[in-house]
């Protein structure tokens, strides 16, 4: 639709009416997007135009006490071309009134999003009964065809107005549309205009956020405007209709965090898309028992910091760097944490075998679904960093872990060695041999991994036989 076609003044009224008690009503538990959904249906009270300015109100059921206001707007009663929010609500279970500046033919409808539920009007159109005339100064404006002016159908009873906002017509229209919704609002409006043709008044509540709406199963779940903003930036959801997105299937799981953990979840995730982390490999972790935000704080105890050692050959110094690595796939702290702390990738046919570092973490049996709590030996993921830098320091000072960084005088291309913490002396409990893999690139040694292989603390999964203790 073109907004410079079709101007748009939304109103937001909610008109007190005396003598009305919260009743059951004949819409109320009736659902639109289908049983359990949670959305209920709001009647259409009626439409006073006069001119281009129309005023729509609808009733809202009684169980509708507050929540954030959406009206959506259409060029043929199928698809949304254009949403203005009306900020967060409260109508009490009573009325809610929309002022519109109809430049051409449109259809707009209600939408309330609820703590109990989402409550929905069906489509109402509505068409311009005006022609506008032009200035010689090429200002346009509308006047009515006939006499005439729109009175509300409780003038005496007291309103408060809660935002007007126009967006994308001309200033005259703005002016004309606030001559005539100044009867509803008294002295209670305050007027400012913004740049360009936007016009706003405002004594809405200041912090309310836009809401989207998200299919969770069968359920309708509304989220504040900036986490909303991050699921569609990340490209996580996609349309389903009248405003309402669902979670594409293959990040069902990180949906599921998000709608149970809510900013910080969203903030966790696009955190770690910027560092380089891909959703697919959220997804699988979260899949295996992580939440967003613990994957984001092991990241950054585990896996962000370098460390760089030193080893020589026939006089020859070379640098042993642990990195977090620019590519999952070719290793590097983040596949060792999320490979060997979460489970990323413990179902591969390619990598049938993982075992975990005992940090108390609970892991989804991807089999059977059961929880399988593991031990707890490290604190958290620094205290096993610091432990990982230990050993590799250690190793690098003992001359049969040395030697294995070369073979026939030269730097070895792609090597693992396992090492026996006893023979460093170091001691964890449960921990009693570790397996740290190397690659030789650009002059270097690159830690590709890093995990535990023997001791009473570490579990091993193999996707062909289960979990067993590598004791």
């Amino acid at each position: 639709m073109n907004r410079r076609m079709v101007g748009v003044l939304v109103l937001l009224l909610l008109l007190t009416l005396p003598g009305v008690s919260a009743v059951s009503l004949p819409w109320s538990g009736l659902s639109i997007f289908g049983a359990s959904s949670g959305a209920y249906p709001i009647r259409l009270d009626g439409v006073e135009q006069t001119g281009n300015i129309a005023v729509v109100t609808w009733d809202v059921p009684p169980n509708c006490l507050s929540g954030y206001g959406t009206v959506f707007i259409s060029s043929d009663g199928r698809t949304i071309t254009e949403q203005v929010s009306l900020g967060r609500l409260k109508p009490l279970g009573k009325k809610v009134a929309v002022f519109l500046n109809v430049r051409e033919p449109v259809y707009v409808k209600l939408r309330i999003t609820s703590g109990n539920g989402i409550f929905m009007s069906s489509w109402v159109r509505l068409e311009p009964q005006s022609a506008p005339r032009v200035f010689s100064t090429g200002y346009t404006t509308t006047y009515s065809w006939g006499d005439g002016e729109i009175r509300p159908q409780l003038v005496p009873i007291p309103v408060i107005i809660g935002a007007i906002v126009s967006v994308g017509f001309a200033l005259w229209d703005a002016y004309d549309a606030y001559n005539a919704c100044s009867d509803y609002g008294e002295d209670s409006i305050k007027c400012t205009v913004a740049a360009g043709s936007v016009f706003v008044f405002s004594l809405a509540m200041e912090g309310d956020e836009l809401v989207g709406v998200l299919r969770h199963g069968d359920e309708l779940v509304e989220v504040p405007g900036k986490l909303y903003s991050t699921l569609k930036r990340l490209d996580l959801v996609e349309e389903v209709g009248d405003g309402v997105v669902r979670a594409k299937e293959r990040f069902a799981h990180i949906f599921d965090d998000i709608v149970k953990h809510g900013d910080d979840a969203a903030k966790a995730l696009d955190d770690l898309v910027r560092a380089g982390v891909s959703k697919e490999a959220v997804e699988e972790t979260v899949k295996h028992g992580a939440t967003i935000k613990e994957i984001k704080e092991g990241v950054k105890k585990f896996a962000e910091k370098s460390s760089s050692f030193a080893v020589s050959n026939s006089g020859n110094r070379y640098k042993v760097v642990l990195e977090k690595g620019a590519e999952l796939e070719k290793g590097g702290l983040l596949h060792a944490f999320l490979r060997h702390v979460w489970g990323y990738e413990m179902t591969s046919p390619r990598k049938p075998v993982t075992t975990f570092w005992p940090l108390g973490q609970k892991i989804i049996d991807p089999e059977t679904g059961r929880v399988v709590q593991l031990p707890k030996v490290f604190k958290d993921e620094s205290e096993l960093r610091e432990f990982l830098d230990e050993v590799v320091e250690r190793a690098l000072k003992d001359p049969d872990y040395q030697k294995e960084f070369f073979k026939n005088g030269v730097p070895n291309r792609n090597f693992g060695i396992p090492v026996d913490l006893k023979k460093l002396g170091l001691h964890v409990d449960g921990v009693d041999v570790v397996q740290l893999e190397f690659r030789f690139e650009k002059g270097e040694f690159v830690l590709k991994t890093v995990y535990p292989v023997k001791g009473s603390a570490v579990w091993e999964y193999n996707r062909y036989l289960g979990w067993r203790v590598k004791g």
